[in-house]
């Protein structure tokens, strides 16, 4: 099986995209990095290492609301206890330890025990070394400035204690000159939260990846325009468009539409070349085999590598993807609607992702894994991605329904879709065992 009377360069999605992201080595354009303030930076691709600047913790710190003691002496205070025959043992408070300021010194035994109250994140002073939690034990309440005049914990509890209880040492989540964020991350709400805790509020990133985006086909009119009898409106440039424009690491830096006519190999070239400085190229339509479908001879005429034409998935069978003069990517997908969001989705985001400059497939373009709320038991000799709407399902995976489509050109099937799941072909191309109701499949939601 193949396209164009040759077998597909790859057997699989996945494939295509591994193989489209090995060839192709991060953008040298992105290798220019600025600096933006926290604010600007989320969903940017960090272009230098970031390090702890000091250690983390930076001292030593509670993890619970409680008071603080060494623990040596409770257990000592709790045998004394024992042999008295007494239940418990009361320990004075004297004094506390507050968030953001040093902490007091823990007295020694006078001739009993003594506490600082503490609340979580507060620093533990040296003189102490273990935390008992507020719920283990009475407080007895007073007008001193802690609150708390003297606490009274039972036998059990004073001997259990041990040193380290519900402290969080020095320096145990790194420490300072740690590699916090490598060069290549995506930057998440969380990442930012942590580069604003080392002080890094200007990151350096890489600079968006400039897009351009071409449509193509006489029979497409703008989407504001009424159509002809026979005329179409051009729904892609914005679908596409939008999944573009979704990601901070993309600049979408121009979307224009031709006819079938017009010269499609001097429009790459000029937006390549020219003012545009485009670094990769997204076309929709004209890539299949039809008279009339100009991206292949396009590419072909300025020298173009292609990587693969077709590719063993439906929709999105004609794919294309070319690379011109070893650094420019270029991608061809299907116009019809439902191939185009479905390629751009699997194969354009995760691959332009990486030419950006990210060490890893951003965590959103990944798949996660649902289960099919009923398996017609369809199957096809392709990959075969089917539009679904999500619902909750049990502990394990959402519930996903299979929405009745009549195709790829089917757009009201994809507006009531979240995503599509991905299947994969029969093993001898006719016939297969589907899924069982239990099984999980991949799932791609539409880019955000």
């Amino acid at each position: 099986m193949g396209f164009r009377g040759q077998q597909f360069a790859f057997d699989s999605p996945a494939a295509a995209a591994a193989g489209l992201i090995a060839r192709l080595s991060p953008s040298p354009a992105t290798r220019s990095p600025e600096s933006v303030p926290l604010a600007a930076a989320l969903g940017r691709i960090l272009g230098e290492p970031v390090v702890c600047d000091r250690d983390s913790p930076a001292f030593d710190a509670s993890s619970m609301d409680g008071y603080a003691v060494r623990a040596a002496d409770l257990r000592a205070a709790a045998a004394a206890a024992l042999a008295r025959g007494e239940p418990s043992i009361t320990l004075a408070v004297a004094g506390e330890c507050r968030i953001g300021t040093a902490p007091p010194e823990l007295p020694a035994p006078n001739p009993h025990p003594r506490a600082l109250r503490i609340a979580t994140g507060s620093p533990v002073p040296p003189t102490a070394d273990a935390v008992i939690k507020r719920e283990d034990l009475t407080e007895h309440a007073d007008s001193s400035p802690a609150g708390v005049g003297s606490i009274t914990l039972s036998l059990d509890v004073a001997q259990r204690v041990k040193a380290g209880d519900h402290v969080r040492r020095r320096g145990e989540n790194a420490l300072r000159g740690d590699l916090l964020l490598s060069h290549g991350s995506l930057l998440s709400a969380s990442s930012l939260g942590a580069l604003a805790a080392v002080g890094c509020v200007s990151p350096s990133v890489y600079s968006p990846l400039r897009v351009a985006l071409i449509t193509t086909g006489d029979e497409l009119v703008p989407p504001h325009a009424a159509p002809g009898p026979y005329e179409i409106r051009n729904a892609n440039a914005v679908a596409v468009g939008a999944m573009l424009r979704a990601q901070a690491w993309i600049n979408l830096v121009h979307t224009t539409h031709i006819g079938d006519a017009a010269d499609l190999a001097s429009l790459l070239r000029g937006m390549i070349d020219g003012p545009l400085n485009a670094q990769a190229i997204v076309l929709s339509g004209g890539v299949s085999m039809g008279h009339r479908d100009p991206v292949r001879a396009a590419l072909d005429t300025l020298g173009a590598a292609v990587i693969f034409h077709g590719l063993p998935q439906r929709p999105g069978k004609p794919m294309l993807a070319a690379t011109l003069n070893g650094s420019v990517p270029i991608f061809g997908l299907p116009g019809n609607p439902v191939s185009a969001m479905v390629t751009c989705t699997r194969i354009v985001l995760p691959v332009l992702a990486a030419f950006a400059g990210a060490s890893r497939t951003p965590p959103r373009l990944l798949p996660g894994m649902v289960r099919l709320a009923h398996d017609d038991g369809q199957r096809l000799g392709l990959w075969w991605h089917r539009p679904v709407r999500l619902a909750p399902g049990d502990t394990r995976a959402p519930l996903a329904h299979l929405i009745d489509t009549r195709g790829s050109g089917d757009k009201v099937s994809a507006a009531i879709s979240d995503g599509f799941i991905e299947l994969p072909p029969h093993t001898d191309g006719q016939t297969g065992d589907h899924a069982a109701p239990s099984s999980l499949v991949p799932f791609y939601a539409w880019p955000l």
